[in-house]
């Protein structure tokens, strides 16, 4: 698979929220949806016609499917430090099997591996082997091989910001806190983009153009939220294009994006899947109609372990909101959530 790998970094640290009461709550990570939806947006705000975009993925609205062959897939943005890429620890529980309770222990606080532990996974090395072979940092959370992270070396540190409004009537002052992620100066955020046809039209340009003119917008825009006090604002750097081992049928792989299956693909990649967790996705939409809820759907997490379908898995989907009694949509526009697969094998992969 032909990948472009973008690294991303926040002078000013990035806010992305977790669902729940209060605003103190941040995840190190850009869901492929979210990120799929800003760059969405920022195309639009070039003055660019979403449709030109959406038409070529397959999509879902209502019982309505319109399959198509998407020119790219899109993987969350994980953290990275200086060369060194982290990727989502595969959540199969059998791979956990075997090891002593320690062992296993740590590998339960674990969150994100090295390429090169993922590599040794895909290859079939054990659990076992890559606790005692590798190294631990950021308190266990990032596991690495040899010196890729120097022991005690900063990747990020997530803050809780003082905060205060006044009301407008009395002064009265109410404190608050934001959470923020801020990264060390060689450290930030990568995804990946899987192109299957970079040179597909899109409009005037090709695809591969008007990703990296939406990214470009994007990066003055921001990511995330508290985007007005500066976080989310990103320099993006453009790496070497790099081949990914493919995904083979039946065969199982992680997944390096949230994944919403289509509804021909349930219940079997569940039925089949060696580890997986679930991740309701909801939040607010922002259209020229006004503010809403969005619809919340169920998603597979990222490092979630599945059997590779063979083929596009997942699609598109509208979760514009509707009327509580008529059932109608509320916005004259859809409102569109990405959930196709991002898949590295582990094992079986050509």
């Amino acid at each position: 698979m032909r990948v472009t790998i973008y690294k991303l970094r926040f002078p000013h640290g990035v806010h992305v929220g977790t669902y729940g009461i209060g605003t103190e709550g941040v995840r190190v990570t850009v869901p492929s949806d979210t990120l799929f939806s800003a760059l969405l947006s920022a195309w639009i705000a070039l003055g660019n016609n979403p449709d030109l975009w959406i038409s070529q993925f397959p999509r879902t609205a209502g019982n309505d499917h319109a399959p198509a062959d998407p020119p790219f897939l899109l993987t969350s943005a994980f953290p990275y430090k200086g060369d060194v890429l982290l990727f989502p620890k595969p959540l199969d529980p059998n791979y956990a099997q075997g090891i002593p309770e320690k062992a296993r222990k740590k590998w339960k606080k674990l969150q994100f591996i090295s390429e090169i532990a993922l590599l040794k996974l895909a290859k079939g090395n054990s659990i076992g082997e890559l606790i005692e072979e590798g190294n631990f940092r950021r308190n266990g959370q990032v596991l690495v091989y040899g010196d890729e992270i120097p022991e005690g070396a900063v990747i990020w540190n997530e803050h809780a910001i003082p905060r205060v409004t006044l009301d407008r009537v009395s002064s009265a002052s109410n404190l608050f806190h934001v959470g923020r992620v801020d990264f060390a100066g060689d450290a930030g955020l990568w995804f990946g983009v899987i192109w299957r046809d970079p040179e597909r039209p899109c409009g005037d340009v090709v695809f591969k153009e008007a990703f990296e003119l939406a990214l470009n917008a994007l990066a003055h825009y921001g990511l995330g939220g508290d985007r007005s006090v500066g976080y989310g604002v990103f320099e993006p750097e453009l790496m070497d294009e790099l081949k990914w081992p493919a995904p083979a049928a039946d065969r199982p792989a992680v997944l390096l994006s949230r994944y919403n299956p289509r509804p021909d693909e349930l219940p079997n990649v569940l039925r089949n899947s060696p580890g997986y967790r679930l991740e309701e996705v909801r939040g607010w939409t922002s259209s020229p109609h006004g503010q809403y809820r969005r619809r919340s759907i169920v998603m597979l997490k990222e490092g979630s372990v599945i059997r590779a379908q063979g083929g596009i898995m997942g699609h598109v989907v509208d979760v514009g909101p509707l009327h509580a009694e008529s059932g109608e949509p509320l916005l004259p526009h859809p409102v569109w959530r990405y959930g196709l697969a991002a898949l590295w094998p582990l094992g079986g992969g050509g």
